[in-house]
């Protein structure tokens, strides 16, 4: 094993760059050159252009001795493309910054770019440069571009009463992933036979979740224009879309689609889960009730009706249940600048 302080800055971007070129997927003809000069060149032909950014710091988003490397780049770059998907945009390019200690092994750096290539092969985009520097906290900070040929993007600002409220899998499903490596004797799910019935899908969801990359693009085919992915909770994310688009929602909770084993192993927590958990990157979007039945017609991904877009009111979310009682929530998701 190499510590990073035992080999110069240059020849760690050199083995970085060694992993990245193992890559399988080939570049858009838009990437005109990447990494290796002083910044990367691109020539847009594409109608629309994104933008996202986002960052993960040790000790505050992932804790290191609880994730493989391999799934920290993964998810790393997940939670960018998911943004990029909850615009109906494919991700074109992707820069990143690492923020590395001096005691970091240099084989978890080239693991954390083997999950970095490993999600760009599955879902396209290139990554075209960025930078490293020395820092105390150690935390990975990308940005990406992401590109559409279409008329418009998926935005949070039109959502109108009488939309359904549509989510698509399933929600609280990395929650409870977290909750698992969190709260739990690590026996519980260790155990093969328990692991492949049970955790194994919550583990999954929390630690290599998948951007709904081709679902962003389909419902922006079937015209619906309002769109978020759940990063933050159910509530928190619906709240976005809510006060953006001046609108207020009802969601029935016993719609909210759930791994079948949720309820079973979570009887206490799994409303709580599945309302302010986070970090699913399953889209949540709302339209007419025929442009929804279009679109459950022709995707193959899991769609469920959860509520309704109502008249502004207070409060700007009620949630009820199947019998139309009314069901009182605080929690509202996860925030940065708020302790738990």
């Amino acid at each position: 094993m190499t510590l990073v302080s035992e080999i110069s800055e240059f020849e760690l971007i050199a083995r970085l760059e060694n992993i990245l070129k193992l890559s399988s997927n080939i570049p858009d003809a838009q990437i005109k050159f990447a990494i290796g000069d002083d910044a990367a060149v691109i020539t847009p032909n594409s109608k629309n252009q994104v933008i996202t950014s986002d960052a993960l710091v040790e000790n505050v988003h992932f804790i290191y001795n609880q994730i493989s490397m391999y799934n920290l780049g993964w998810k790393s770059l997940a939670s960018n493309y998911s943004d990029v998907a909850s615009m109906g945009c494919d991700p074109l390019a992707v820069s990143i910054t690492l923020g590395i200690k001096k005691n970091q092994q240099v084989e978890d750096l080239e693991k954390i770019y083997e999950g970095f290539t490993g999600i760009t092969n599955k879902f396209g985009g290139t990554i075209i440069g960025g930078d490293i520097v020395k820092s105390n906290d150690f935390f990975i900070s990308i940005s990406v571009i992401g590109q559409n040929n279409h008329t418009s993007t998926l935005m949070r600002n039109d959502a109108k009463p009488g939309d359904l409220v549509v989510v698509s899998g399933e929600l609280g499903s990395s929650a409870a992933g977290l909750k698992l490596i969190s709260d739990f004797d690590r026996s519980l799910y260790e155990n093969e036979a328990d692991k492949s019935s049970k955790f194994i899908p919550f583990l999954t969801s929390h630690f290599k979740p998948e951007p709904q990359i081709a679902l962003g693009r389909a419902i922006l085919d079937f015209n619906i224009t309002t769109c978020t992915d759940i990063s933050d909770g159910l509530i928190r994310d619906l709240s976005n879309i809510c006060d953006s688009s001046n609108v207020s929602s009802i969601v029935n909770i016993d719609k909210i689609p759930t791994d079948v084993n949720l309820k079973s192993i979570f009887p206490n927590d799994w409303i709580e889960l599945c309302l302010s958990g986070g970090e699913d990157y399953q889209l949540l979007f709302t339209g007419t009730k025929n442009k929804i039945s279009k679109i459950q017609k022709h995707t193959s991904s899991k769609l469920t009706i959860i509520g309704q877009i109502t008249k502004p009111s207070d409060p700007k979310i009620s949630l009820i249940d199947n019998a139309n009682n009314t069901i009182n929530f605080t929690q509202k998701g996860w925030d940065h600048f708020k302790e738990s």
